[in-house]
């Protein structure tokens, strides 16, 4: 691993939660489990680097609350981190891009 590749952005742990978050807060109710999850926000499923990134993110969520623990391995944010999105964002499903 060169300097330049710990810099991409799909290899940045603190990036990758954000768009674990961005996710899990746009899809809501939508839930899913880890590995779906995984492969819906790195650019190439079959990076095993860039799986083993995101997995690592959510499950660093995890840690600190972000997400349900769960047996089965479904990825459920809390009420909190759901308000949160739609107080910065927005209510869940609205755009605020009015075009």
């Amino acid at each position: 691993m060169t300097a330049d590749d710990a810099k991409l952005p799909n290899y940045d742990p603190e990036q990758v939660e954000g768009v674990v978050l961005e996710t899990v807060i746009g899809v809501h109710p939508e839930h899913f489990t880890t590995e779906a999850l995984c492969q819906r926000v790195v650019s190439d499923s079959d990076n095993s680097r860039e799986m083993a990134v995101a997995r690592e993110a959510i499950h660093s969520l995890k840690r600190v609350g972000v997400f349900y623990e769960r047996e089965d391995e479904i990825v459920k944010p809390i009420p909190a981190v759901v308000r949160m999105g739609e107080l910065l964002v927005g209510p869940i499903g609205i755009t605020l891009d009015s075009e």
